[in-house]
């Protein structure tokens, strides 16, 4: 038997992959966002970086998903702003029948990717109490907790853990992400693996 290695593609998320973004949003987060702020991001495209990862070719619907043009190879999605030396994630997500299987990794590692690309210094971000798999992997990125905002998630009150990285150009942060990439054994069209050699 020949086991096909899956394809995947990172790439900038389109106003018609909005509508299925927003669908595993409502399956994995209790307050997802409107779609117009969605519009909103796709619209500032220079300070503002989304992403989908997608299985290339053909995929099966998965069952339990209600829109009608719902598109079954998109497997999560991420964005981030940037504001001055800053990239800050705003969302990160995966559909809950693919949770598990490092393509949060994956997303994470293509937004820091665009940091790099946007002239960032910094990327920082905010993440549940309650989600200690995101935390170990922000972890391994070389992300530090550095405070905490109270009551910060309006749907249940939770407060959130805001992290950040040291300079994404020190050899530190450097390192960390490189053991990343090494962790992604799937090809990914769109994840350069010779970021690190090509210099700022």
């Amino acid at each position: 038997m020949v086991q096909l290695r899956q394809q995947l593609v990172l790439e900038l998320m389109r106003e018609a992959d909005v509508n299925t973004v927003q669908e595993i949003e409502r399956e994995i987060f209790a307050t997802p966002w409107p779609r117009n702020a969605y519009y909103r991001e796709l619209a500032s495209r220079a300070s503002a970086h989304y992403v989908v990862l997608r299985q290339d070719g053909m995929v099966e619907r998965p069952d339990g998903y209600r829109i009608a043009d719902f598109d079954p190879t998109i497997i999560g999605y991420g964005g981030m702003w940037r504001m001055y030396d800053e990239a800050h994630v705003t969302t990160i997500g995966v559909r809950r029948d693919l949770q598990h299987r490092g393509y949060g990794r994956i997303i994470f590692a293509g937004l820091v990717q665009a940091a790099y690309d946007m002239g960032a210094k910094w990327v920082t971000l905010e993440v549940r109490t309650s989600n200690d798999n995101a935390m170990r992997m922000y972890e391994a990125f070389g992300f530090k907790v550095i405070g905490r905002r109270k009551g910060y998630y309006t749907d249940n009150g939770e407060d959130a853990i805001v992290m950040w990285s040291d300079s994404i150009h020190s050899p530190r942060f450097r390192k960390a992400y490189e053991a990343n990439l090494e962790r992604i054994e799937a090809e990914v069209r769109g994840l350069r693996r010779d970021l690190l050699t090509k210099g700022d």
